[in-house]
């Protein structure tokens, strides 16, 4: 089982640390935020820039933003960071930004209305990001990480993509919002840990997955180590570890190690 405090220092581990473990309307926890080791965020609902120094963590180590889906609690504190890395890492190569069709339309309104216009030009004029938009399916190396998109069930509104990271031989997914839908399964069956959204433990809720559901992809993908996060509530889940916000998880190349 990967903890973080007693993890031995043996080859290569992708380093996870939770940033944001709460649902959209949760008190439990953050927004979505989750950081792979020191360098790949993975959505950016919570407030990052504080918590990165928080854990112990540089905003010019962030070198790329990989977003799920448009919905406010996972991409609202972009336009900040973005704002932050131009103004206080000045020089550094561009923030790389992949995300679903829409991405670039979003990020912009949403730094022309909390900045104003004036502002965020300049911003993007001292380091404009250079931002992808993806389709599920595709692929492409960002810093360490071979990343790639697969499209999942969640809102008939947005794209919606969950995402496998790899590194060293170490496959970490993501869920990002999600039904339970072949997308899902197939980001399941062909990654080590999948970071997965588990919104309700008491019942079904739309659009997302709930406990039950979570259960079933345990119980279907066994050489998969499910980490639960996007929770309003925490009860145990057996075969899963609980995400909670601060912690930090050290994945290494076996799940069953």
């Amino acid at each position: 089982m990967p903890e973080t405090e007693a993890a031995e220092a043996q080859g290569h581990a992708i380093e996870l640390t939770i940033l944001g473990s709460g649902s959209a309307f949760s008190s439990i926890g953050h927004n979505a935020g989750y950081l792979a080791d020191g360098e790949l965020l993975l959505d950016c609902g919570a407030p990052v820039i504080s918590l990165l120094d928080q854990l112990g963590h540089s905003l010019e180590d962030l070198r790329s933003v990989v977003i799920s889906h448009l919905h406010a609690d996972h991409v609202f504190h972009l336009p900040t960071l973005v704002a932050a890395r131009a103004l206080q890492c000045r020089g550094a190569d561009p923030l790389r930004i992949v995300g679903p069709r829409g991405t670039g339309d979003v990020l912009d309104k949403l730094g022309r209305t909390g900045f104003g216009d004036e502002f965020w030009e300049e911003v993007i004029r001292l380091g404009p990001p250079a931002l992808e938009e993806w389709d599920g399916g595709q692929s492409g190396q960002l810093g360490a990480f071979r990343v790639t998109a697969f499209t999942v069930d969640h809102s008939t509104q947005l794209s919606c993509l969950g995402y496998s990271l790899e590194r060293e031989g170490i496959a970490l997914g993501y869920s990002g919002d999600s039904t339970l839908c072949p997308g899902i399964r197939e980001l399941a069956g062909s990654v080590d840990y999948l970071l997965c959204e588990c919104t309700s433990m008491s019942g079904p809720v739309p659009i997302h997955l709930w406990r039950d559901e979570v259960e079933q992809l345990i119980s279907d993908y066994p050489d998969t180590r499910f980490i639960l996060t996007h929770l309003t509530e925490r009860a145990p889940v057996k075969g899963a570890i609980l995400g909670s916000d601060g912690l930090v998880l050290r994945l290494r190349p076996s799940a069953g190690g």
